[in-house]
């Protein structure tokens, strides 16, 4: 269907932005294996979250990011991975492309992020060794570092966090955080992602498992992935970089938007960290009393594009039909009730009133029976 008001609309660097970057690599024919526009791509970061170069590591996805951090969490050891099952399918791929096995957990209701005194029950009641812990910053939202940090040290079981869209809001720790730099991210390049980590070990040990478990010499001294970022990715990270503080500014505008126009709608809750400032590149709401499937089927019938981003959870996907799981109700009721609706920089007053006017008539629709 062609929408008067789609989901998303990226926004990446214009050709003619990056056409400088691509010449730098035709001038240097140096095209992967850490050439000199990753290089400086790792600095740029290594300054944005205010951490050493070492301590950032580059990758050619986001999903190969969290892999590679989970591979190091357990240190190439078979066991199970706590996560919340109300995240992307990335995240379990990843556990398992890791080596683990997902055991998904319920998560928290007001804050959507992995409920901190289910994992500390789990590792009390499984029989199963836990060799890492994922968290999930839910949509980019802002999640507490020092929190999951802590977490690891009083269990000694490594915490990874999750952070896919969370450029404006993650804060580097001492646990990996790996952050995604897909097209549909707030700063996108297409494909790519970062690690950051303060800690220095962990952090060399992260590079080299990014780079065929090699460590400072051509050989394979453990565990290793293809993680690498490649020169054109780079260049297109560059660019994204050098636009990021104006399109920064221009998606908090947007949210800020969009928030006051569906601030004082009846029946619906805004997704938490609404009230924190910081640039976002999807935007849900909880429908209180209706159905989420009802309101996609009226939304896209009035031409505007809605989506539930993380279907209906992890547990519920075919690939994961068999994880180990405990009790997720609160899971089970935001697949219910959460609604991705339009968000990007090309929203105007017209869309956000369009957008507010259907959704209402929705509610007030359902209400009437």
């Amino acid at each position: 269907m062609d929408y008067d008001i789609p989901l998303m609309r990226p926004t990446l660097p214009q050709a003619d932005v990056i056409m400088p970057y691509l010449a730098e690599i035709d001038s240097n024919r140096w095209y992967s294996n850490y050439g000199p526009l990753e290089q400086r791509l790792r600095s740029r970061f290594a300054d944005m979250f205010t951490v050493d170069y070492q301590n950032i590591i580059m990758t050619s996805s986001g999903t190969l990011g969290l892999a590679m951090a989970l591979r190091e969490a357990s240190a190439g050891e078979s066991g199970l991975c706590l996560m919340p099952s109300f995240t992307f399918v990335a995240s379990a791929h990843a556990a398992i492309a890791a080596g683990l096995s997902p055991f998904f957990l319920d998560v928290d209701p007001d804050s959507w992020t992995l409920d901190r005194n289910l994992v500390l029950e789990a590792l009390e009641d499984l029989n199963q060794p836990v060799r890492a812990i994922l968290a999930v910053a839910p949509f980019g939202a802002p999640l507490d570092i020092d929190i999951w940090d802590e977490l690891a040290a009083k269990t000694g079981i490594p915490v990874v966090i999750d952070a896919a869209a969370g450029i404006d809001s993650a804060q580097a720790g001492q646990s990996p955080v790996v952050i995604s730099l897909h097209a549909t991210k707030p700063l996108g390049i297409g494909e790519g992602g970062l690690i950051m980590c303060r800690d220095s070990n962990r952090a060399e040990a992260l590079f080299q498992h990014g780079n065929f478990g090699f460590h400072k010499k051509r050989l394979a001294e453990g565990a290793g992935f293809n993680g690498k970022m490649s020169e054109y990715s780079a260049a297109v990270g560059h660019a994204a970089l050098d636009a990021w503080p104006d399109l920064r500014c221009r998606l908090r505008e947007r949210a800020v938007q969009l928030r006051r126009a569906l601030s004082n709608v009846d029946g619906i809750t805004l997704a938490p960290g609404s009230e924190t400032d910081f640039a976002e590149s999807t935007f849900n709401v909880i429908l209180r009393e209706t159905s989420v499937e009802a309101a996609k089927v009226f939304m896209q019938t009035q031409r505007i594009e809605v989506r539930q981003w993380w279907s209906r959870g992890c547990h519920r996907e075919p690939a994961f039909a068999n994880a180990p799981k405990a009790e997720l109700s609160v899971t089970n009721d935001l697949a219910d009730r959460v609604l991705g609706l339009p968000f990007s920089i090309d929203l105007n007053a017209q869309d956000i009133a369009r957008i507010k006017l259907k959704l209402v008539e929705f509610i007030e629709n359902t209400r009437a029976g």
